[in-house]
């Protein structure tokens, strides 16, 4: 199983390689400082159904007294939304002089597998700081609590139970859920002619699923939009492929798909497939290569972007502050966008996604840090 597994990873190494150098051409170039990134302080739990919100002055890039190792453990590297939480994490660190250690499981059904790597992380001498992308908001509470005492502990784009870290890095995935779900509601309001959709979020009893799910079903609630069929399961490009051709032979009727990243990619392909491109609009929980390249073709409608390379290196910063024993923010993340083909202009690429042909990071030796900047 771990054969197949790694050789799995590899495949989709060199596809996610591929698929961005082909559509390297079409994304526009630069960047902007750390005073220029859309920060938010969030307020209350991230499974609440709406969090306050502050906008925040950046979280500051400062020196690091020693070359301190991190490690970061994820839910998985087989998409590229973690990719790019991997490439934002690994240019900081190395920015920072910072050591960094990653460890990918093998999905957000397997909490053991992560349990594992989190107990490899804390067991490993050399880690300083511990940064989680949690497939699981109490599953490893018995874990990480007994360490906040001891060293950093800093939840990493999913939410996790406050009791477990000293901070939070990510964004209320209830508001990506909401941020959809309202962008339907206002094109198909209360008292127009009904409009179904699918709803394709990802694996139902991932966590990160069910607070998605909520957002979505509070946004619709009273508008035109009916959702005909839910489907569920990993976020991997076959699986949600396969997902896409049974909804579509089943409900002929559908005006629109609108789900997980990669089952929007493979619905681009399988409508063009079926002729029906003009008939079915594609609607995207979160950016990843092949969603930017579908807005910039208007096959994709609309998408969410939480800036998946800001929160890995403000997650960085975080445990950076932590270490340097400067004051922390409780819970600070990117604001969440709605974005088009249109709206794509305004912000830079390197917030949302890694550069052509970035492959998985897993090991970045301390270094001396270089001066510090914004």
């Amino acid at each position: 199983m771990a054969s197949s597994y790694r050789c799995s990873s590899a495949r989709n190494a060199a596809q996610r390689q591929l698929g961005a150098l082909l559509f390297a051409a079409l994304l526009p170039m630069g960047s902007a400082s750390a005073s220029e990134w859309p920060l938010e302080r969030w307020a209350g739990d991230g499974r609440a159904s709406a969090s306050s919100t502050q906008p925040a002055p950046s979280l500051p890039r400062i020196g690091a007294s020693r070359p301190w190792t991190l490690c970061a453990v994820y839910p998985h590297l087989k998409d590229s939304y973690w990719l790019a939480v991997n490439f934002g994490m690994v240019e900081e660190a190395r920015a920072l002089g910072l050591g960094l250690r990653v460890l990918e499981g093998a999905g957000y059904e397997a909490l053991e597998r992560q349990r594992r790597s989190v107990t490899e992380c804390l067991t490993d001498g050399r880690v300083d700081a511990l940064l989680v992308g949690t497939v699981s908001f109490a599953g490893l509470n018995d874990l990480l609590a007994p360490q906040r005492a001891q060293r950093p502990v800093i939840g990493l784009v999913n939410d996790i139970d406050a009791e477990a870290v000293r901070a939070k890095i990510g964004v209320p995935w209830y508001q990506l859920g909401w941020q959809i779900g309202r962008w339907l509601a206002e094109r198909h309001p209360a008292g127009a002619p009904a409009v179904e959709v699918a709803w394709l979020p990802g694996p139902l009893d991932a966590n990160w699923v069910v607070v998605v799910d909520r957002g979505f079903r509070a946004a619709i609630a009273d508008s035109a939009v009916r959702i005909a069929t839910v489907r569920g399961g990993d976020t991997g490009r076959s699986i949600q492929r396969q997902l896409v051709e049974e909804v579509l032979d089943a409900h002929t009727g559908l005006a629109y798909l609108v789900g997980n990243a990669p089952m929007a990619e493979a619905a681009v392909a399988e409508l063009r497939r079926r002729g029906r491109e003009d008939a079915v609009g594609i609607v995207s929980l979160y950016v990843t290569p092949g969603v930017y390249s579908g807005l910039l073709r208007g096959r994709i409608q609309v998408s969410v972007s939480d800036f998946p390379v800001l929160q890995g290196r403000l997650a960085v910063r975080q445990a950076l502050h932590a270490l340097e024993g400067r004051a922390l923010e409780p819970y600070l993340g990117p604001r969440v966008e709605r974005v088009d083909a249109d709206a794509l202009a305004r912000y830079p690429v390197d917030w949302m996604l890694p550069p052509a042909g970035f492959v998985p990071v897993y090991e970045v030796a301390p270094a001396q840090a270089t001066p510090a900047r914004p």
